[in-house]
C-alpha cells in the first residue's frame, strides 16, 4: 500500500511543545493574564487567542529554539510501526505541511529529524500546502494524519485517511476516515485494511 504519514503531532509530539511555549510566550506578553488555558485545538497559538502578527512571531523565534534544544519526540512506538510497514512493503511517505518559514529548510530539518529517532521511509515531502492533492497525484492510498483540514483534502481527492485520535479531531465523520488511538493501533488497522484489499 501506499501511505503518507504527516509528522507533527502525528508522529511527533509538537503540539505538547507548542502549547508549552505558548503559555511562556502568552505570558510574557500578558504578565497578567492568570487564566487556565484548555489545550484543545491543533493550533496551539489559537487556544491564547494570538493575533495573526503574535502567531508568526511565536513561530518564527519558537522553532529555531525547539530544533537546537531538540524538544521534539516521537509518539510512542511511532518509529517502530513506522519502520515495520516499510518493512513489510508498504511505499512510506513522510508528508509535511512545515514551511520553510518557520522550520529553515524544512525538508532538511524534518529527515535530520527522522534520521536522529532512525524513522525509515520510502521519501520525504515538506511544505506540502494540499495534502489531497498530492496523495491523488502521487497515487498515495492512505494518509495518516492528526488534523482533520488536511483529512479533509484527502478524502475530498477519493483518498482514505486514518486520524490519530485527538479532541481537535474526535467529530470528523468522512466515510473514507477511520480513527486509531494509538500506533499499535495504526498497524493493526492497516493490516486490516491489506486484508479487505487482497
Amino acid at each position: 500500500m501506499k501511505i503518507a504519514i504527516d509528522v507533527d503531532d502525528c508522529i511527533s509530539n509538537t503540539r505538547e511543545v507548542d502549547f508549552a511555549m505558548c503559555w511562556e510566550f502568552n505570558k510574557q506578553k500578558h504578565p497578567d493574564d492568570d487564566k487556565l488555558y484548555f489545550n484543545d485545538s491543533h493550533n496551539a497559538p489559537t487556544i491564547f487567542g494570538f493575533s495573526k502578527e503574535e502567531d508568526d512571531e511565536f513561530y518564527i523565534k519558537q522553532r529555531p529554539e525547539v530544533i537546537k534544544e531538540g524538544l521534539i519526540y516521537p509518539k510512542i512506538f511511532a518509529p517502530k510501526i513506522i519502520n515495520k510497514l516499510l518493512e513489510d512493503g508498504h511505499d512510506i511517505t513522510i508528508l509535511t505541511s512545515r514551511g520553510d518559514l518557520y522550520w529553515g529548510n524544512a525538508l532538511e530539518e524534518t529527515k535530520k529529524w527522522l534520521a536522529k529517532y532512525g524513522i525509515n521511509y520510502t521519501r520525504c515531502v515538506a511544505n506540502s500546502g494540499n495534502k489531497g492533492d498530492y496523495c491523488r497525484e502521487n497515487g498515495i492510498e492512505l494518509l495518516i494524519e492528526d488534523n482533520p483540514k488536511y483529512a479533509k483534502q484527502a478524502n475530498d481527492a477519493n483518498v482514505k485517511s486514518l486520524l490519530i485520535l485527538e479532541i481537535y479531531n474526535k467529530d470528523y465523520q468522512n466515510p473514507l476516515n477511520t480513527f486509531a488511538s494509538c500506533w499499535p493501533e495504526v498497524y493493526y488497522k492497516i493490516n486490516e485494511m491489506t486484508k479487505q484489499s487482497n
